[in-house]
């Protein structure tokens, strides 16, 4: 971190103010600097040398530099994730630390893993660590247990590992706690990434290698050489060779083979230019008849899955399993693998088998293909469906019904709704641009369509679908067209406290407005929840809906138990109140409704803003209300502005030159001479629900400050300033007891810790507050510096510690906490 550039020092209200700049002292940006504390860490540079201290100023030196950021947010952050998702692992995401001379192991937050003990950690792997000290090494394990230290150490499987001893290696077990071998070896090695653990280990002795287990027994013998690849932990060693030919060595027989390689677990043998295949058990279960035998769809993204070879003899293709059992004779000119489907040509025809040799479906001059061509070597998912060409026409055979499709579509495609889950595959079939699908068994679901498509926030088994150029709901689950292909668009919502789905046609082609459609309601199981078409639909609440039908009549519906209301009213109007509408008889001049007493509340209001959604430049004697926020809403008139309660009783009657909604309990209000709204300055105050004055208006604010009003707020405190000739002071008030905790003298006033703090400035000097006025850094102070990540002033600024702060004073920085008390460092 820059700190020069990223710290902040001096500050005023937001938009309150524009000061000159308080200077950076020259003593600061020297090489010896301090950067201000973030999360409990500031960083120090002193003479060139960079380390941090923490609160209590202790020192936290780095041994290195690397890519992970001490105190960095992302680091942090990727160290968290680790530590919670991947607690059987070591952290990468930590750093090395110096002290004494020293290395010990912390987290980018500051948490201590490894006490600096150490000549040196290789932290590269997440099984363990190597620590280093007086010329012996050990491990520390994720479980967070040291081994015993030796010359040298080694992992092998997590239980057993190779350690040095008098220039010899032998095998150390973890829960013996001891060596486990009763001689040394010159090297071992292990297929730590074989996925099972190995049973055994590859061991060298005298120069020459062999394999053992884990009680030293010799199951290779030491003559071989050895490189650490293709290494396995099954019955084959496959990275042997003697005297430079390499080999492959079956473990339990010590047969050697020469010409061979090991496809699936099996070994693959040329001899006398014949192939053959010899198990596990180091049996031969393929006998050397075969011109060729590989795997089947080799290098091939078309299908194939799991234990099968593809033998050749004589120009003849057929399978065989790993036990050397023939699935399929060498009959034929191709073959394709398909998970246990098997597809086979001979001349002019295919075949389509099981792995019992059934023949489920054939084809003359045609082709057969699985469904989903790309399913690469991760198998079908149990989809046994496939396609059947035949000249420019495709067919569909679900083997899992025996059901067949003639081939008349020009198109098949595997299609999948929101998610991979097998069981959600459906097939999708085209022909002159109409459409059908099926599922996986063959059964027709939907016929006829011109497009299908997810529906956006619904639940997963309902799409929308096209037929003649109309939407329609399919229900996936249930298997039924819920919603006929009756309608333009659907709008998935919460109306009230029930999902629903709104379901529109517009009336006027030519027209996109709402008030221009027809919309019906359904619920989720395509039940038609109103037997009127609705021009539009608000939520009141969770509780209500106002609905407009297209004859122009107003209901509400009761989303807990279905029930309408019709109302006998020209319009209704929701006005952001759970519980309150506005009615009116002319559309012109309407009143405050109760849905729950179903009453009308006395006073008469122009509907020009919630029509409009703007005041009138010329406001006459008529009264505009504006929608609600919270429990008390705007109001007004030629007057000015006023405030009414959800009650629909007039707090304040319009009064004010500018009033502003309530923040919590109070709100600002503003007047000026003559009631001019257009006035340079105006006289602020703050008022509570009630009407009355919490702060008198004898504050001043600026015309051009008046779209900033949030950012008087701060918790329960505001921001109190006064114009002073050509600046502007500012003080603090406490809008729960109503008092100036800071009397307003201070040029600068920014709250820092998310108002827990100020900072004040007084005469060109620095200090701090709490948020009752109490004086914790006296203002004395040059400049003060602070870490500020965020914006100042505002619900999302940084809720961290701001303590110990950086202060300037005669030509000195120091970090001062919140007792007063200062850290040694300077």
């Amino acid at each position: 971190m820059n700190f020069v550039l990223t710290a902040c020092c001096f500050a005023a209200t937001l938009y309150f103010s524009h000061p000159a700049a308080a200077q950076i002292s020259s003593s600061y940006v020297e090489a010896d600097r301090m950067a201000p504390f973030r999360n409990g860490f500031a960083k120090i540079i002193d003479k060139g040398q960079v380390y941090y201290i923490n609160v209590q100023g202790e020192k936290i030196e780095l041994a290195e530099t690397t890519p992970v950021g001490f105190n960095d947010a992302y680091s942090v952050q990727d160290y968290q994730r680790e530590i919670n998702d991947e607690a059987d692992f070591l952290p990468k995401t930590v750093l090395k630390s110096l002290k004494n001379g020293k290395i010990g192991i912390i987290s980018p937050k500051g948490d201590i893993l490894l006490a600096a003990d150490y000549d040196d950690i290789d932290i590269e792997y997440r099984q363990f660590w190597k620590v280093k000290r007086n010329g012996k090494v050990s491990l520390f394990l994720a479980d967070k247990t040291f081994l015993p230290y030796f010359e040298d150490i080694g992992y092998l499987d997590g239980e057993y590992f190779d350690v040095k001893q008098n220039g010899k290696w032998y095998l150390y077990s973890k829960s013996q706690n001891k060596v486990t071998t009763s001689q040394g070896y010159d090297a071992f090695d292990y297929c730590g990434g074989c996925g099972n653990g190995s049973t055994y280990v590859y061991a060298q002795q005298n120069g020459k290698w062999g394999v053992m287990d884990w009680n030293e027994k010799v199951l290779v013998p030491f003559k071989y050489e050895h490189a650490h690849w293709n290494m396995r932990s099954d019955k084959w060693v496959a990275s042997f060779s003697k005297n430079g030919q390499p080999l492959i060595i079956h473990i339990p027989s010590k047969r050697e083979f020469i010409d061979a390689k090991i496809v699936t677990g099996v070994l693959l043998v040329k001899e006398n230019n014949k192939y053959g295949v010899y198990g596990q058990d180091g049996d031969l279960k393929i006998p050397f008849d075969f011109d060729n035998i590989e795997l089947p769809n080799d290098n091939s993204y078309l299908g194939y899955y799991g234990d099968y070879l593809l033998t050749t003899k004589q120009h003849k293709k057929g399978i065989s399993d790993l036990s050397g059992a023939v699935i399929i004779p060498n009959e034929y000119d191709e073959i394709k693998v398909y998970d246990d489907y098997f597809v086979v040509k001979k001349e002019q025809k295919s075949y389509l088998m099981d792995k019992t040799r059934k023949v489920l479906f054939e084809v003359e001059n045609g082709e057969i293909t699985h469904v989903n061509d790309y399913f690469y070597s991760s198998g079908s998912n149990n989809l046994a469906t496939f396609k059947i060409k035949k000249g420019a026409y495709y067919g569909l055979y679900f083997a899992s019904t025996n059901t067949y499709l003639e081939p008349q579509y020009y198109k098949i495609d595997l299609f999948k709704f929101k998610n991979n889950e097998p069981k959600k595959q459906y097939i999708i079939t085209e022909k002159n641009k109409i459409s059908s699908l099926f599922d996986q068994d063959g059964h027709l679901l939907l016929s006829d369509f011109e497009g299908i498509s997810e529906l956006y926030d619904a639940p997963e088994n309902l799409m929308t679908f096209i037929k003649n150029g109309q939407m329609g709901i399919y229900d996936l689950d249930t298997r039924k067209e819920i919603i006929p292909p009756v309608y333009d668009s659907f709008i998935m919502g919460k109306f009230g406290n029930r999902n629903l789905i709104k379901a529109n046609n517009v009336r006027k082609k030519e027209a996109d407005d709402m008030d221009n459609q027809s919309s019906d309601l359904y619920d989720l199981e395509g039940k038609k929840i109103l037997q009127i078409a609705i021009q539009r639909i608000d939520t009141i609440g969770v509780k209500y809906c106002l609905i407009k039908d297209i004859k122009g009549k107003y209901l509400l519906i009761n989303m807990d138990n279905m029930e309408l209301q019709e109302f006998d009213y020209q319009s209704v109007y929701p006005i952001n109140n759970p519980n309150l509408l506005l009615v009116s008889k002319d559309d012109k001049t309407g009143v405050l409704y109760d849905i729950k007493t179903k009453k009308e509340f006395k006073g008469a209001y122009s509907l020009t803003y919630v029509k409009e959604g703007y005041l009138p430049q010329d406001p006459g004697k008529e009264t505009v209300i504006l929608p609600y926020k919270g429990d008390m809403a705007l109001l007004y008139n030629e007057k000015g502005y006023g405030y009414i309660n959800n009650m629909g009783k007039v707090i304040v009657s319009p009064k004010y030159v500018w009033a502003f909604d309530f923040r919590g309990d109070a709100a600002m209000v503003c007047q000026s001479e003559n009631s001019d709204s257009r006035a340079s300055v105006f006289k602020m105050g703050f008022i509570d629900k009630k009407g009355a004055l919490i702060f008198p208006l004898i504050y001043d604010l600026t015309n051009s400050r008046l779209n900033h009003e949030e950012s008087v707020f701060i918790n329960n405190s505001v921001f109190l300033p006064k114009v002073n000739g050509y600046e502007y002071l500012y003080g603090l008030g406490d809008l729960n007891s109503g008092k100036e905790v800071l009397s307003v003298e201070y040029t600068q006033i920014r709250a820092l810790q998310n108002g827990t703090y100020f900072l004040l400035q007084k005469n060109n000097k620095f200090g701090i507050s709490d948020s009752k006025g109490n004086i914790i850094v006296p203002i004395e102070f040059e400049e003060i510096l602070f870490d500020a990540p965020t914006f100042f002033d505002s619900s999302s600024d940084t809720k961290q510690e701001v303590f110990p702060l950086l202060v300037y004073r005669d030509g000195v920085w120091k970090y001062i906490d919140e007792k007063g008390n200062y850290l040694k460092i300077q």
